[in-house]
């Protein structure tokens, strides 16, 4: 069978196409960025953690066998419940304490309902009164001698400062058995493990029926307002002031951004690691932060506007790979400032320029790519 060569001429460019085709779907795909204009920021890098405010370790104040109430009878699994200030959460079973409590009680009862009763002097006095109001009439009678009078009168002075007496001894004890029973409630109370302010149990260390000493750490709560606490390197700590802005990037949020403002430094490094604390206060925060989340920051230092900046993510220490015209070419490039996301570019680079972002470690001089355009994880553009 013969083909002709008008057909022959049109398949030859139909296979070139499909060649080509299949040649350019088969070229690596370089993710790339273009280079921008905007302000160019000096920054300190730290690390960050979300740190609650307060946290208060609840310790037991006596020994006994520890019961958590139902409402963390869950254990771990209750951690990060909000509780509300004098709510108990668990209670220490100490027989000792609640027998000596309901003695305190029995006694303090009896001596209340003794107290009702008349006084052993009442009686006696009351008798000796009525004696010297006869002797009175009886005396100014002369029908009986004036020494007798007097005698009756002394009688009932003396039941009288006696009965007194017997008052105060009264008063006394019944004074020193509420003292007592006041005592062993208090003591009492202790067997009570109350919230010590409105908060989150963030750690439950305490396994319900086991027996437990005074001192011992059974419970954390914190309290639901938290800050933020950085962590800067030693060469850096001193370009870092109070009042500067930040911008945070925290990992649970990967697409977002944050404000903040450095409002105190530690004055003393942490002895092991030599990092230096930075306290900041959130502008922005999302609502449901949570202690213990850790991220990245940048503590702004400086700005220059109108500059070439590249994403920082393409940056191999000093060079870059970039796409021209489809072929990878590997440029060495100035920078100036930098920080997390944008770095300053001096030389080397123009705007418009693309940049390759990821898998440097797959490219080579020369490479033939196919670009894939993408956007900055940041939010808003370099001002």
């Amino acid at each position: 069978m013969q083909i002709s060569k008008r057909t022959l001429w049109t398949a030859v460019p139909l296979a070139v196409v499909i060649l080509g085709a299949i040649y350019f779907l088969n070229l690596s795909v370089a993710q790339v960025e273009k280079v921008v204009r905007g302000t160019a920021i000096s920054a300190v890098y730290g690390t960050v953690r979300i740190e609650p405010v307060f946290v208060v370790r609840v310790r037991a104040q006596n020994n006994g066998f520890i019961r958590l109430a139902e409402a963390v009878s869950n254990g771990r699994g209750a951690v990060g419940r909000e509780v509300a200030k004098n709510e108990v959460l668990a209670s220490i079973e100490d027989e000792t304490t609640a027998r000596q409590l309901k003695q305190a009680q029995s006694d303090l009862q009896a001596a209340e309902e003794q107290a009702r009763l008349e006084l052993p002097s009442s009686e006696p006095l009351k008798v000796a009164e009525g004696n010297v109001q006869r002797l009175e009439k009886l005396s100014s009678l002369s029908n009986i001698p004036a020494v007798d009078y007097e005698k009756a009168k002394s009688e009932a002075k003396r039941l009288r400062a006696l009965l007194e007496t017997e008052k105060i001894e009264r008063q006394r004890n019944l004074d020193s058995l509420r003292e007592a029973v006041k005592k062993a409630e208090t003591f009492s109370s202790r067997l009570e493990i109350r919230a010590p302010m409105d908060g989150i149990l963030s750690d439950i260390k305490a396994i319900d029926g086991e027996f437990v000493t005074d001192g011992n750490e059974l419970l954390t709560v914190s309290s639901r307002k938290n800050y933020v606490r950085g962590e800067v390197n030693e060469e850096d700590i001193g370009e870092v002031k109070v009042g500067m802005k930040g911008v945070l990037q925290m990992y649970a949020y990967r697409t977002r951004q944050f404000n903040a403002t450095v409002t105190s430094i530690v004055p003393a490094a942490d002895p092991e690691t030599q990092r230096y604390t930075v306290l900041l206060d959130f502008e922005n925060p999302p609502e449901n932060l949570l202690a213990g989340m850790t991220g990245e920051m940048n503590i702004i230092t400086g700005r220059h506007p109108d500059k070439v900046l590249i994403p920082t993510r393409a940056l191999l220490v000093d060079q870059v790979w970039q796409v021209k015209h489809g072929i990878v070419e590997k440029r060495t490039v100035k920078i100036g400032y930098r920080t997390l996301e944008f770095s300053e570019v001096l030389e080397g680079l123009k705007e418009g320029d693309h940049v390759v972002v990821s898998d440097q470690d797959k490219l080579r001089s020369g490479q033939l790519v196919r670009q894939r355009m993408i956007n900055s994880v940041r939010q808003e553009k370099p001002e």
